[in-house]
């Protein structure tokens, strides 16, 4: 068998699907792709990666994608950061120059160890060693915690006879295990702790969602009267019950947990700021997560134990409390409140990939509550949204990519793959006419805080119907309209 058979026939396995935007080094590989494997093409090389993320969140099982050498990989840094941040398992197979002429530094080769922001890379050189690269990468992928890995193949060895074992990779193997059990011990003791502590205050994470622990966690706030804080920058839905996001700086932090002398940290991040003015304060903090490497770094407690297994063993511990867990919190929506309320009405199963740097407050107070059906990313990365619903949509999904008129524009020719491919995308942009998360901040004027663009126009270029409209009732009836296939509409704001 050749090495390029070896390669298919162990992503068989466990998909059908490669996100990819090929080069020169990726010729010979691909010439030997199987009739049944799908290879979606992408304009762009980061734009595959940010497919296959969405593919992931849609199976759970690790994404491949497939990009040009040195080029191409670095022209999906941010992509590659933002996996590895938000926790997104993925297999980058990379075509490398040819083995035996590296040395020389030719173009298009680099040394991948190199490459920053991966979980981990294996830079092949012989043939042998294809098998065992690729069942090596997707289990350092979907590790605790699970991110990008890379697999560097050169292209002068894909026509290689090998008579290597071929691994099967079984379908659970490339798929996240969060599981995690708690040492009862110190669930015990924990227990103790809640039950002698005057005042608690849970704040939910992103693994809630994961881990399918919502209802869970719904009933330990209500038994200990804990109200739910959101965790700053959140990428999933940490609650449906939460009765505030956390600031985006540290300084905002300390003040709304001053008054707990219990703070719960359940499956999320405190340190995730925008602003670390000043230090988090940690004496009361007490983290469950499972994720390995955040369990190790942070100065406050840590208890390693995915948050639904917690959950479950810690409810029959800790004793009911009289009063109530809800918190009068005034929260100004405004008009992007009032139309992510219209369109949480019209969604019908459909979920949202959010990227909207200047309205998130609001757009998370409102979509961040639906239970695995609410998507943004952690790294404050542009580009996003709109590739990763292309690929959560491929997947077998439905989605609506809500974005603003400054983040359509770093990824609009993935537009061009939904078209390609013939799928239900919907696009709602928030106009702003620019950066407002900028302006907003700045304590000066500069015109370089408002270009002004042509969103709709763009769209329209790649074969979307597109729609302008101040009625948000009537635009977003024409979005979510049943039997279209893929539209674009913008909101002024």
């Amino acid at each position: 068998m050749k090495v390029a058979e070896v390669v298919f026939k162990e992503l068989s396995n466990f998909t059908r699907t490669i996100f990819g935007n090929p080069g020169t080094t990726e010729l010979s590989l691909l010439k030997y792709l199987p009739g049944h494997m799908n290879y979606v093409l992408s304009l762009h090389d980061g734009h595959a990666l940010g497919m296959a993320s969405g593919y992931h969140l849609y199976t759970g099982r690790v994404g491949v994608t497939n990009t040009h050498a040195a080029p191409g990989l670095t022209n999906s840094l941010g992509y590659v950061y933002s996996a590895r941040l938000d926790r997104i398992p993925l297999l980058i197979l990379v075509g490398q120059q040819n083995s035996r002429k590296l040395i020389d530094e030719p173009i298009l080769s680099t040394d991948l160890r190199e490459i920053p922001y991966a979980k981990g890379v294996i830079d092949v050189r012989y043939g042998e060693e294809v098998p065992k690269a690729i069942l090596r990468g997707v289990k350092t992928a979907v590790s605790s915690p699970p991110g990008p890995v890379i697999v560097g193949i050169p292209y002068d060895i894909v026509d290689e006879g090998i008579d290597t074992q071929v691994e099967e990779i079984h379908p659970m193997i490339a798929q996240v295990n969060y599981q995690r059990q708690c040492d009862p011990s110190i669930i015990s003791l924990l227990a103790e702790e809640l039950n002698r502590a005057r005042r608690i205050a849970i704040v939910a994470g992103y693994e809630v969602d994961i881990t399918d622990a919502h209802e869970e966690l719904k009933e330990l706030s209500s038994k200990l009267k804990a109200p739910v804080f959101a965790e700053p920058h959140f990428s999933r839905s940490p609650s449906a019950e939460f009765v505030k996001i956390l600031p985006r700086n540290a300084s905002g932090i300390n003040s709304a947990l001053s008054e707990y002398d219990v703070v719960l940290l359940v499956g999320g991040m405190l340190h995730n700021v925008l602003y670390m003015d000043e230090e988090l304060r940690t004496r009361n903090v007490i983290q469950i997560t499972s994720d390995s490497e955040e369990a190790t770094k942070r100065a406050w407690r840590s208890i390693l134990c995915d948050p639904k297994s917690f959950l479950k063993e810690i409810l029959p511990k800790v004793t009911e409390r009289e009063g109530s867990n809800v918190l009068d919190l005034k929260v100004k929506e405004g008009r992007v409140g009032e139309i992510m309320k219209a369109l949480s009405s019209r969604l019908n199963g459909y979920a949202v990939f959010e990227e909207t740097p200047s309205h998130k407050e609001p757009v998370k107070m409102i979509l961040g509550r639906r239970r695995r059906l609410y998507f943004s990313n952690r790294s404050g990365f542009l580009g996003w949204a709109i590739p990763a619903s292309i690929g959560y949509v491929m997947a077998g999904g439905n989605a609506v990519t809500l974005v603003g008129d400054g983040s359509f524009h770093f990824a609009p020719q993935a537009l061009w793959t939904a078209t390609n491919y013939d799928i239900d995308l919907r696009v709602l942009i928030l106009n702003n006419e620019g950066y407002e998360s900028l302006r907003s901040r700045a304590d000066y004027s500069a015109p370089f805080f408002s270009p002004k663009v042509s969103p709709l126009r763009v769209a329209e270029a790649y074969g979307f119907e597109t729609l302008e409209t101040e009625s948000i009732n009537d635009g977003l009836d024409w979005l979510m309209e049943k039997g279209v296939r893929r539209r674009v509409l913008e909101v002024k704001v």
